[in-house]
């Protein structure tokens, strides 16, 4: 069963929306699919004329939906959707007889989960619906709130598993009375104002509270809610030295696995070591822009260096290293983006702001909460968009590392987030042989991965949906510079909205052909531009500098980054390599 694609979705209540109505509501406003509340009243209510469309579908508790059947005007409007999903009612009872009345007779019973983890398994039968999540397995225990089913008197199934364990579904789809209907056995929502948590954000903990959800809405709305213009990917290496060994790390080797993979790989490269890089040293990675590509790895990577809360401290570090990197630039001629990547995934909240300030573009980092707060700021909100903007309305794009599990590779895709990789030299032991693995299975996935160096990946890096103003198109803006294509026959007028509080900090807007006037409206920086046809349009956001101030560094702290720096290159250059030929 495929369901047809919507335009409106309909968040149906029995009177008043409740908790996991506004739940619901809030995700779909965050996805940008437009909505509107229905009570059973209203699906009868001629003014409405739903009866008369197949642009809506309708998304509400099972057991509302059953009611609504039973009424002969609301049933009529449920059977001209698009779709209709519903999630299970919290009493298990309740749910199953509005199954039963649904499908007409008695097929299924709702299951409390196992105590235990239990293996999900996602269906490969229905890619337009799984999308990225395509047959995996992923285990995960499940809350109280979840439910599995199980088949009664049936001697072939009924319906199409979607989500399920060992062979009974928690996500399926099935024709009802001429209705497309979803089932989430979840009588979960999401909330998506819930505080991130821990240092990453992991998709089994809201699995089957998010993952049905998801898949029904960017299958449904695909149309026109917000989606990525690309699905950008690359793979990020911290710490090395920009010579042709580093570690593990042969990278001669790595350009040539890359050239046959079709891989990318970017270098954060700790600004300290500026020095250190010879010309001869660079010219592997000067001949290769489209494969190798260089950010800035904090400034002199001692611990916590940027979990500074002073202004004037966090200017001070974020001058120096870019500072740093200019002269390495115009010494060795290779080209770097100014790109920041936390040491050892560390920030405060103030130091966003300061990134801003000194003409970063954004950052990219692993943990999604600063260290200074008293609690989890982040929320799940965050960490599904694009990038984390909550911090100085400044981008922090995440990034994970393979142990972190190929679900939630595969569910960031499937929101629309770029897929960036962290990984140390340690990875590329015994000829790549883990790397190359995982990132076969990235691209087994399914979606098309567009590998690109790191500035790249984030200049292209936005949402995008169909206009409902005078422009054809919106664009959502995260880093400071934007790349937007057209590969249409016609041009597109665009507005391009950009996260910002603050309007004195603002220098200008700037495309190719020069300065664009622009505004600052609920929180919002608004422009606008033209992209021609099969062309690509370049914006950029500039910021007034911070005040420049001399900084003195003491002989004790450069002597102690020092040999912090090299004790750091003898463990990784010759202690674990030595460790491993011993083992």
């Amino acid at each position: 069963m495929s369901n047809g694609v919507a335009r409106l979705a309909l968040v149906l209540h029995g009177g008043v929306p409740g908790v996991r109505e506004q739940r619901l509501a809030q995700i779909l406003s965050f996805l940008g699919v437009p909505w509107a509340w229905c009570g059973l009243a209203d699906l009868v209510n001629p003014q409405t004329a739903l009866t008369s469309r197949s642009e809506h579908a309708v998304l509400g508790s099972v057991d509302t939906v059953a009611a609504a059947t039973r009424i002969p005007g609301a049933a009529a409007a449920l059977r001209h959707a698009a779709a209709v999903y519903a999630y299970a009612s919290e009493d298990r009872r309740v749910c199953e007889e509005a199954l039963e009345v649904l499908l007409d007779r008695r097929l299924w019973r709702v299951m409390p989960p196992p105590s235990h983890a239990v293996a999900l398994d996602v269906s490969n039968e229905v890619p337009e619906i799984t999308g990225p999540m395509s047959g995996l397995e992923v285990t995960v225990a499940l809350s109280g709130l979840d439910s599995l089913l199980s088949q009664a008197g049936e001697t072939r199934p009924h319906g199409n598993a979607i989500i399920s364990a060992n062979g009974c579904p928690l996500f399926f789809a099935i024709e009802a009375q001429g209705i497309p209907l979803y089932f989430s056995a979840s009588a979960a929502i999401v909330d998506l104002d819930e505080p991130a948590g821990r240092n990453y954000y992991d998709v089994k903990d809201h699995f089957a509270s998010a993952v049905p959800l998801v898949m029904f809405l960017t299958c449904t709305f695909a149309t026109v809610m917000w989606r990525p213009s690309e699905l950008g990917a690359c793979l990020i290496i911290d710490d090395p030295l920009l010579k042709s060994r580093y570690g593990f790390c042969d990278f001669p080797r790595l350009r040539d696995l890359m050239r046959e993979h079709r891989f990318t790989t970017n270098i954060a490269f700790i600004p300290w070591n500026s020095r250190r890089t010879t010309v001869s040293g660079s010219e592997l990675f000067r001949r290769e822009p489209e494969l190798f590509s260089v950010s800035i790895h904090g400034c002199d990577h001692t611990a916590a260096e940027f979990a500074e809360t002073s202004g004037p401290l966090l200017d001070s570090k974020a001058a120096l290293a870019q500072t740093r990197m200019r002269r390495h630039q115009a010494r060795t001629g290779l080209p770097h983006d100014s790109i920041m990547v936390f040491p050892q995934g560390v920030f405060s909240s103030a130091c966003p702001a300061a990134l801003k300030r000194h003409e970063f573009i954004a950052a990219v980092n692993t943990e999604v909460n600063p260290v200074d707060a008293p609690g989890p700021l982040t929320t799940i909100r965050d960490v599904w968009d694009v990038a984390i903007t909550r911090y100085g309305t400044f981008p922090v794009f995440t990034r994970r590392y393979p142990f972190h599990g190929l679900e939630n590779f595969a569910f960031d895709m499937l929101l629309g987030k770029p897929c960036l990789i962290v990984t140390h030299h340690q990875f590329f032991k015994d000829d790549c042989v883990e790397l190359l693995d995982f990132i076969g299975k990235l691209r087994d996935r399914r979606s098309s991965l567009t590998w690109r160096p790191l500035g790249e990946v984030i200049r292209r890096s936005c949402r995008r949906r169909p206009s409902t103003g005078n422009a054809d198109e919106e664009i959502e803006m995260y880093g400071s510079e934007l790349v937007a294509d057209n590969p249409a026959s016609l041009p597109v007028e665009v507005t391009v909205r950009k996260r910002e509080e603050n309007a004195a900090m603002i220098s200008g807007v700037s495309s190719r052909e020069g300065s664009i006037p622009w505004s600052l409206n609920g929180g919002q920086l608004v422009f606008g531009g033209r992209i021609q046809p099969d062309e690509q349009a370049f914006f950029a956001v500039t910021y007034k500098p911070a005040p420049k101030s001399a900084t003195r560094r003491s002989v004790g702290l450069e002597a102690s980054v020092a040999a912090r720096r090299l004790l750091s290159e003898f463990r990784d250059e010759y202690l674990q390599k030595f460790a491993r030929t011993s083992a």
